[in-house]
């Protein structure tokens, strides 16, 4: 029968304060050692600077200037950058590599220093005492470190660990060498040679570090140290980041590597005109002979036949040929750039090195946009692999824009082609109509036209080429870089130890983490901690709250608490139990009290036992009855006898005369013991025998007081709680589980039972006198010196520490 599941809850602070208050000694001990280690970890960690530079990106997506745009047509060689791409290529493995290559990290140096009996190393950067050269030809110890002490001006000790750096105290030979000497060991030759800054008087017995660096593992740390973002949405301008352990490295890296991020961008666009360049020149090459074959011819037939021009109508004609001349040589040159594409194609070659068509004045718009977009996507492709696979999807995905372009490309040529053959036939067929109105000339002006044909065909190609080679070379010279540093590297802030933030974290921890045991501790925890558990889940009255008795649960002997301790706070719960059971069962004159729990331990026989004896101090006449057959025990605590006893009477052996016994702590307490141990106690208490031995006594006694089996261990009491005018359910803190609660709840349903109350029993006080007093008022919260027990502080080490300190030194005094 629970309570209703709609009442409001409320929270109750206090109660909660102290609940957690009296754990302190936790939270100390957790915040110490948390702020301990924080302590420790900004004094032993490495400290990390950040450094930050920006670049601008010409980026034709954000209107960035370009400047081939006043150039016009001689803009052949830009490209079209997407800011992301690039900023993959600022993180790229190969820019990185090429920036590393130009700096001096090959050997990282570190200065040892000792604290606190730990090493602690401090990288040093360029002002090395020594510096370290090595053979290349052989195996090299990578990442491995070499511990340096100098001894003195001329030479120094060394040793080589297979440990991790900060664990090579204990590891490897060590070798005592000579600065400037070669120094082998394990197959591997090195030299130490003493740097421009070395001074006898800073670096004798100084101890120092040093560590051949991996170039690939090198590389990949100074990428994964590395971050690039856009520095807002607005504007084309990227913000690099690096972190490191030594500042000046951090700005050094970064400073060149913007430097040698805008040098190849320019060196990429000069590549192009240069290939633009190497075309040309191979075209001027093939067609010079020709020139020159031609001149000579030119100048032998003007020199045999005196002849230095020739007719009107000669003139003509060489003229309407020589144009015709010039537009097929133009349209042959352009053919072969066509069939230099195609072998591209066909091969699968990069077409990074592909140079525009405008530079052979090529106007075609969807020839010039395919090779661009071709280009982008090689140099794209090229980027991942730098850090990923060709399974890589993205790179897939690349490869599959690729052949598509391709496939476009090879079309759109094919297209061209065929257009360009219409145009050499045409141009064919008109040559051919001209030279057959030359060769109705005279023979001498005939051979004149002829050979000033060839003669001027070569030399417009040649000059045509020339101009182009020019406008390359010019083009070429007017390149700038597509980027620009905008803000060189600088320091700006330390990454770690972030000692603040350390210790904020090391205090939150502190609290969190005995709070997080607290809490688990109390949901794995299922027994019942105080009243509100019980009073949730049950809504049956709480008859009293009998607080922990140290003496009897030092000494079994002590459970007569109520006589051998008249004044305790025990006694005077049980007091309050006595005034309180008056309300119960009111209109019946002499009463029943059945006393029971779920199991054994949880206090019933003790509630039992003092119950009776608290009443009949109050001059009421009581009889207590020991019906747990199974486990008796009454007879000991009143050192009384055993037999006869309650299962004497019921199996019919004795009368009930002989089975009651006196005490001789009050002449108003009468006892029945439990008897020998029967083999059928169940059958016997539920026998009309102990009926009508209730029913005889119940005149002749103000109370009864029946204790009872365990209910959730065993049925033998089940009738006796059933009967009885009072039924006494036993609750222990902190040991009887929050089940039992919920069994006794199915088992008043089933039998109907009477007035049921609960008793909770062996409540620890706390100093704060809250929490487990519940606000009875019964007066036993006085202060335990008034009723003559000590009070001593439960379930604290350091007070129990300082007591037994004081108890020491008062009895040496």
């Amino acid at each position: 029968m629970n309570k209703d599941p709609f009442r409001e809850e409320t929270l109750d602070i206090k109660k909660i304060v102290f609940k957690y208050a009296r754990f302190w000694y936790w939270f100390f001990i957790s915040l110490s050692v948390a702020l301990t280690i924080a302590y420790f970890v900004n004094k032993f960690a490495d400290t990390v600077y950040r450094t930050r530079a920006t670049v601008l990106i010409r980026d034709d997506r954000k209107g960035g200037f370009r400047p081939g745009q006043i150039m016009g047509e001689l803009d052949l060689f830009y490209q079209r950058n997407n800011l992301f791409n690039e900023m993959a290529v600022l993180r790229s493995y190969s820019l990185v590599d090429s920036a590393i290559s130009r700096m001096d990290v090959e050997v990282s140096f570190f200065n040892i220093g000792r604290l606190v009996g730990e090493m602690r190393t401090t990288e040093i950067y360029k002002n090395t005492p020594f510096v370290v050269e090595w053979d290349r030809s052989v195996s090299v110890p990578y990442n491995r470190p070499f511990h340096v002490k100098i001894i003195s001006e001329d030479s120094y000790e060394i040793k080589l660990t297979e440990q991790k750096r900060f664990r090579f105290r204990n590891g490897g030979q060590t070798h005592t060498a000579q600065f400037g000497e070669v120094f082998q060991y394990e197959g591997f030759r090195l030299r130490l040679n003493k740097n421009f800054n070395f001074s006898p008087g800073s670096h004798i017995s100084r101890e120092y570090l040093f560590i051949i660096n991996s170039p690939a593992a090198l590389t990949s740390r100074y990428v994964n140290s590395m971050s690039v973002s856009p520095l807002n949405s607005e504007v084309s301008i990227v913000q690099i980041a690096f972190e490191a352990t030594n500042p000046e490295r951090a700005v050094d890296f970064l400073n060149t590597l913007t430097e040698v991020y805008v040098q190849q961008s320019l060196y990429e666009k000069n590549q192009i005109a240069e290939n633009t360049i190497q075309f040309i020149d191979t075209q001027i090459n093939v067609i010079s002979d020709s020139l020159i074959l031609a001149e000579s011819s030119l100048e032998d037939f003007r020199s045999r036949n005196q002849l230095m021009e020739v007719g009107a109508a000669s003139a003509q004609l060489f003229g309407e040929l020589q144009q015709l001349d010039n537009q097929r040589a133009i349209e042959n040159l352009k053919r072969q750039y066509y069939e230099y594409l195609l072998d591209y194609i066909e091969n699968e070659k990069d077409f990074r090195d592909v140079f525009s068509p405008s530079a052979l004045g090529i106007d075609d718009a969807l020839l010039h946009n395919l090779i661009r977009d071709l280009s982008n996507l090689y140099t794209e492709r090229a980027q991942l692999m730098e850090m990923g696979t060709r399974e890589n999807p993205t790179i897939q995905n690349i490869n599959r824009q690729i052949n598509l372009t391709r496939q476009a490309l090879n079309e759109n040529l094919r297209s061209i082609q065929s257009a360009s053959d219409i145009m050499m036939a045409d141009l064919d067929r008109r040559i051919a109509r001209v030279e057959k109105r030359i060769g109705e000339l005279p023979g001498t002006a005939r051979e004149y036209v002829g050979i000033q044909r060839r003669f001027n065909l070569s030399n417009a190609t040649y000059n045509y080429l020339l101009e182009k080679r020019a406008e390359a070379g010019i083009a070429m010279a007017s390149n700038v870089p597509d980027h620009k540093i905008v803000d060189r590297a600088r320091f700006t802030s330390i990454v770690s130890p972030k000692e603040r933030r350390n210790y904020t974290f090391a205090m939150v921890l502190g609290l969190v983490f005995p709070l997080a045991l607290i809490l688990l501790r109390d949901f794995l925890d299922n027994r019942i901690q105080d009243k509100k558990e019980v009073t949730d889940m049950v809504d049956y009255p709480v008859l009293g709250v009998i607080p922990h008795n140290k003496q009897a649960a030092k000494h079994d002997a002590l459970n007569l608490v109520v006589f051998e301790n008249n004044k305790s706070p025990v006694t005077e719960a049980f007091r309050a139990m006595r005034t309180n059971l008056q309300y119960f069962a009111s209109g019946t004159k002499n009463k029943v009290i059945a006393i029971t729990s779920t199991r054994s331990q949880e206090g019933k026989t003790f509630t039992a036992i003092n119950l009776a004896s608290v009443i009949a101090l109050s001059g009421k006449k009581v009889l207590l009855v020991g019906a747990d057959l199974r486990k008796p025990r009454i007879f000991d605590d009143f050192q009384i006898s055993q037999v006869p006893g309650l299962s004497n009477f019921l199996v019919g052996k004795n009368t009930l005369e002989e089975i009651i016994q006196t005490v001789e702590h009050s002449p108003h307490l009468h006892v029945i013991t439990a008897g020998p141990v029967p083999p059928n106690p169940s059958e016997l208490l539920e026998s009309d025998t102990m009926e009508l031995l209730l029913k005889n006594l119940k005149p002749q006694y103000d109370f009864i007081i029946i204790d009872t089996p365990p209910i959730g261990i065993v049925p033998d009491g089940i009738n006796l709680i059933k009967n009885a005018d009072i039924a006494i359910f036993i609750i222990r803190q902190k040991f009887s589980d929050k089940s039992s609660l919920d069994f006794l709840n199915d088992f008043a349903q089933k039998i109907d039972a009477r007035n049921i109350c609960i008793e909770i029993n062996d409540v620890k006080l706390s100093r704060s006198g809250y929490g487990y007093g519940y606000g009875y008022g019964y007066g036993y919260g006085y202060g335990y010196g008034e009723y003559g027990e000590k009070n001593e502080t439960e379930g604290n080490p350091f007070r129990r520490w300082y007591e037994l300190v004081n108890k020491g030194l008062k009895k040496k005094a």
